[in-house]
């Protein structure tokens, strides 16, 4: 069985139903489309359908197979091993196991005992925990995200197939099926009503407009201008609701071909940007790459260079070559270049950065946001614009009554609707709400009498909830239904059409007669009264005074961007026949204001936002006027702004005009002419709103922005997935935004947004703290390792050594720096510019001052303490009594410099065994029993004294403890970012912070003092002197820490980290002004 249309021709004009909402739109794109079926009959002839008889039941299967299932099978979720394998793609991770490779290997074939290799294995080690940390995070979200996303309850709906109504599963739809669609159902396809209904459905999960729209035949007339929207359209889509009304839908496209199944196609092809701080961190990670091979090769070549001239100049046990001796000691610089190379990589980074996140992760789940994307965190530190939705974002969703006026009086404050005129004034207005409302409205109220949930239409539940305050004498609402029951055989409807603008309801009066009551358009119902209700509940003619005061108010009412309907009544004595004289000489009871109000908390987040340095825009479908009024409630507009620039509000047809070229590309220069300006783009499309937030991407005037999109809608889902972060909703966001989004706002609240953007700021600030940190101690410890290997021939440090300084105590000062709260101040600052460095000059400042003042002091250790002399047999730190004094330096501490640095001051006779010579007699001893020449040389003499491995020394056993001590509190330096000069202001406040500082303390301690631990560290063991001593030392970095701050900033530029963005006015990149605040720039 064939048919002659396919699921891309129907999914097509589908979508041009969607996408063209005005009248000229629809002239030229939709209706030749129509007519290109054969009109609504002959689109059903092709279909094989028709409303009242549907398709055979024996055609389902075939209908699946050619135009698809209405079921879209989800994609698996990741395994905990991909996901780990996924962590590990990270450039540094790559770079790291590339090292710890190298050294691994360099190490294993290095001399027996060597403990050369622990270095890559621990490098691997490091690697382990922060894939590990990594991907058990990001399963722990996605098990979170799929628990927030569960399927619920497979549906049931009623079809029509051979003629007889049946109830099958939403998964069972197929293209031609009938549905019956009524109140409170979710449309489970895209499809088109054609026959007369009176059905009307809220959008707002696919446009974000909070109108009902109407659903029928086009209803075009000729004097329609071409920029007004549509009136009423046949075309219904999946994922919006049924708010009145009901009708007989032709399914046209089910699954993934509708349109929230194309979008949520697209939302696949995307692919994700790295984050800001990921880009900034793989730049810095090649920089330290090639920095730290060019030391490390530097470190071998000057090494290479002295082996050399050791032979050319004949040194002890450099002769003559020896291959079981010198292979092995060339083989050593290539481990210490290695080593210099592995120092200078800050392998903690990643775990900071990890640790920092997963942290952070945390606490915002405690906020309200549930963090799909770890990468989102840091970036909402840097976001400068903030694209929201309007409807459920910035307003509650719902509709609510907000103004009244009745009696020649305006109530502006509707909760006290319950005192507002008379008695009997309030009793009249509550039960016309009331009575002439659909039974399928309702509203859910929670244990304080405030609004839960909506069921039905949302003006009618507006006017319910209010009305509700005005009978409390009557029981509510309620006690109105339950004498005025749906199934009374004396109530008559006439109801809500878009050509009448009103619905009136006419009920029996208990005390004789019946009441007409109406509500509808309210220029429409005040044409249609001729008296009116007085304040105090008499009635009287209206007059023109009146009529002019009531025309006034709702002009008032429209400019706050409010919907406003009159309600009126008419006693009558009997029913007319003629439906048609029902609604004349009306009695006009007042006048009633309704908004979808704006939450209570996004004024304040928004002046929160302002003091952030973050512009918030507002993108909505709804009309100029009210997005403007809803704009100036939450404070995105003012004067100001409005008086400073035409651009500051725009509709989407006027955006696309100006910034989108023929061929759908962006014209960045006209777009940089508005963006700035642009505070509400209204009446927008899902395109627009995607141009709009790709444009200020790629827009490189002023500061770089990093924008953020909220959302709840399908139809914020493009935008969702090409921001820098895309923020959901949790409670009222569709699966298709929640699948495109970085964060998920679990309740709805804008407030959260704003905790979010503190916990991003916090998480760069974190990181940066540590980087501050790491750096400094690899700028020191490469700096010693590679001054120390070319001068002494051997690193003041040794590999296990670094090896805890470099790799354990840098993890646990990742998490000691990266799991710091978030200071109040945080939203007073600017935001991080795209193209700032991550090392800002007041970083460079400290990561320069305090790793020179450590290199100075250390240094100072190596070479101006240690006294260069024979060693006493009871102590090998201390000279021999009476022994001879080459070299006197500070203090009576023995030198633990390598033989071959201090050899400088003795002579070759003095200290070296010569090799065997005949003509040497020093180099042999004359053996009387066997008359032989005995060599005075050992065998292994060159390996065990001369091999380049200087034995534990009491003199680099203190330079060790010093460099760790130094680290200690420059951690505490660390601490702080932008200049603050006091550093110990919350330390307290950290527990983690204080506990670690006293462990890695006490680890230090065990190394040195704890037998068979010293001796492998390369330690011995110190008096309480030497460790005061080292304390002194350390705790210098405090007061250097205030000597440095006073160094002059311009001394130390940072090199911008993202190109492609223009300098200032100055020549000078815009980050290098750190201490300029965004704002003022």
């Amino acid at each position: 069985m064939g048919w002659a249309l396919s699921s891309d021709d129907l999914s097509k004009w589908i979508r041009q139903c969607f996408e063209c909402p005005l009248v000229g739109q629809v002239k030229k794109n939709v209706l030749p489309g129509l007519e290109a079926f054969g009109g609504p009959a002959g689109l059903c002839v092709k279909l094989q359908t028709a409303s009242n008889t549907g398709i055979p039941a024996s055609e389902v299967k075939a209908r699946r197979e050619h135009f698809g299932s209405n079921y879209v099978e989800p994609e698996p979720p990741e395994t905990i091993w991909m996901m780990a394998w996924n962590a590990l793609q990270d450039p540094c991770l790559i770079f790291l196991c590339f090292a710890a490779l190298v050294s691994f290997l360099v190490g294993m074939a290095g001399p027996a005992g060597s403990m050369e290799w622990l270095e890559g294995v621990a490098i691997l080690c490091a690697v382990g925990v922060v894939v590990t940390v990594s991907a058990v995070n990001d399963y722990k979200k996605e098990q979170q995200f799929r628990a927030l996303n569960a399927v619920k309850e497979d549906v049931t709906v009623t079809v029509i197939r051979d003629s007889q109504k049946v109830k099958v599963s939403t998964h069972d739809i197929v293209v031609g099926d009938v549905v019956l669609i009524s109140t409170g159902d979710m449309v489970c396809a895209d499809g088109v009503v054609f026959d007369h209904n009176d059905l009307g459905l809220s959008e707002a999960m696919l446009t974000g407009e909070s109108v009902v729209k109407r659903k029928g035949m086009f209803d075009i007339q000729d004097s329609d201008s071409d920029e007004a929207a549509l009136k009423v359209g046949p075309a219904l889509f999946a994922g919006t609701f049924v708010q009145e009304g009901e009708g007989r839908m032709i399914v046209l496209a089910v699954g993934a071909n509708t349109y929230q199944g194309l979008m949520e196609e697209k939302m696949k092809e995307d692919e994700s940007e790295k984050s800001v701080l990921q880009q900034k961190l793989d730049d810095m990670t090649d920089l330290i790459t090639k920095v730290g091979a060019g030391a490390g090769a530097l470190t071998v070549a000057v090494l290479l260079v002295r082996f050399a001239l050791a032979f050319y100049q004949g040194a002890c046990c450099k002769e003559s070559w020896d291959h079981a001796v010198h292979w092995v000691e060339a083989l050593r610089f290539l481990v210490v270049g290695v080593t210099v190379f592995v120092v200078a990589v800050p392998e903690g980074l990643p775990l900071a950065v990890t640790i920092a996140l997963a942290f952070s992760v945390g606490k915002m789940m405690a906020d309200q946001n549930l963090v799909r994307h770890l990468s989102a965190c840091e970036t909402m530190g840097s976001a400068t614009t903030i694209c929201s939705d309007k409807t459920g974002t910035l307003t509650t969703g719902k509709m609510t009554v907000v103004r009244m006026m009745g009696g020649g009086e305006v109530l502006r404050d509707c909760a006290k609707a319950g005192e507002f005129l008379t008695a009997g004034v309030r009793q009249l207005w509550g039960r016309a709400m009331v009575v002439n409302t659909s039974f399928k409205s309702d509203v859910e109220l929670d244990g304080a009498g405030q609004i839960k949930k909506y069921a039905g239409n949302d003006t009618e539940c507006a006017l319910l909830f209010v009305s509700n305050k005005m009978l409390r004498e009557e029981g509510g609402y309620r006690g109105v239904r339950e004498k005025n029951p749906m199934d009374d055989p004396k109530r008559s409807t006439i109801s809500f059409s878009s050509d009448r603008k009103r619905m009136s309801t006419c009920v029996e009066d208990p005390s004789g007669g019946f009441f007409l009551y109406c509500k509808g358009a309210s220029e429409v119902v005040l044409g249609l009264c001729t008296r009116i209700v007085r304040a105090d509940g008499s009635e009287g003619d209206l007059l023109d005074t009146d009529r002019e005061s009531l025309e006034k108010q709702i002009g008032a009412f429209a400019d706050e961007g409010l919907r406003t309907l009159t309600i009126a009544y008419r006693k009558l004595d009997i029913v007319p026949a003629d439906k048609d004289t029902w609604e004349q000489d009306l009695t006009l009871i007042g006048l009633v204001g309704l908004e979808d109000p704006v939450r209570a908390e996004v004024p304040a987040a928004i002046e929160t936002c302002k003091g952030a340095g973050i512009v918030v825009r507002m993108v909505t479908g709804d009309n100029p006027r009210t997005a403007a009024a809803i704009a100036r409630k939450c404070g995105i507009l003012s004067a100001d702004l409005e008086a400073a620039s035409d651009y500051c509000i725009m509709t989407g047809l006027e955006f696309r005009e100006k910034v989108v070229n023929d061929d759908e590309t962006i014209n960045q220069p006209e777009f940089d002419k508005i963006w700035p300006h642009l505070r509400v783009l209204a009446r927008s499309s899902p395109l627009d709103k995607l141009t709009l937030v790709t444009g200020i991407q790629q827009s490189r005037i002023g500061v770089p922005q990093t924008v953020a999109v909220t959302g709840d809608g399908t139809n914020d889902a493009p935008a969702l997935k090409r921001a820098d972060v895309g923020f959901a909703m949790g409670q009222t966001g569709t699966q298709v935004a929640q699948n495109a989004a970085d964060i998920i706002v679990m309740d709805d609240n804008f407030a959260s947004i704003v905790q979010a953007v503190k916990w991003g700021r916090c998480v760069y600030d974190n990181i940066c703290k540590f980087l501050q940190f790491q750096l400094t101690v690899n700028l020191t410890a490469c700096a010693i390792a590679v001054v120390g290997s070319s001068i002494l021939t051997e690193s003041p440090l040794n590999v296990i050594q670094l090896l805890w300084v470099n790799m354990i105590m840098d993890s646990f000062a990742s998490v000691a720096l990266a799991t710091e709260d978030p200071l109040p101040d945080l939203l007073l600052r600017s935001p991080y510019p795209r193209d700032q460095p991550l090392l800002s000059n007041r970083m460079i400042r400290q990561l320069v001052g305090h790793s020179g003042w450590q290199m100075f002091v250390l240094f100072l250790m190596i070479f101006a303490l240690g006294d260069v002399c024979p060693p006493s047999p009871a102590n090998h730190d201390l000279c021999a009594p009476f022994g001879k004094l080459y070299h006197d330096a500070a203090g009576t501490m023995r030198s633990g410099r390598p033989d071959a640095y201090d050899s400088q001051y003795y002579t070759y006779d003095e200290t070296c065994i010569p090799p065997y010579s005949e003509d040497n007699p020093k180099s042999y001893a004359f053996n009387e029993t066997t008359g032989a020449m005995d060599p005075l040389r050992p065998p292994a003499y060159c390996v065990t004294e001369h091999g380049g491995h200087t034995p534990p020394s009491r003199h680099f056993t203190i330079l060790f403890t010093v460099f760790v001590m130094m680290q200690l509190f420059n951690q505490i330096n660390s601490r702080k970012l932008h200049g603050e000069p006091n550093v110990f202001v919350g330390i307290l406040d950290n527990k983690f912070f204080v506990a670690i500082m006293a462990m890695e303390f006490f680890m230090q301690l065990v190394m040195v003092e704890l037998p068979g631990v010293n001796l492998a560290m390369g330690c011995k063991g110190l008096n309480m002197n030497d460790w005061l001593l080292c304390l002194f030392i350390g705790a210098t970095e405090i007061p250097i820490n205030f000597v440095i701050a006073y160094l002059p900033l311009e001394w130390f530029k940072p090199r911008s980290s993202i190109k492609g963005f223009k300098k200032g006015e100055d020549g000078q990149d815009k980050a290098e002004k750190d201490d300029v605040p965004m704002l003022q720039r």
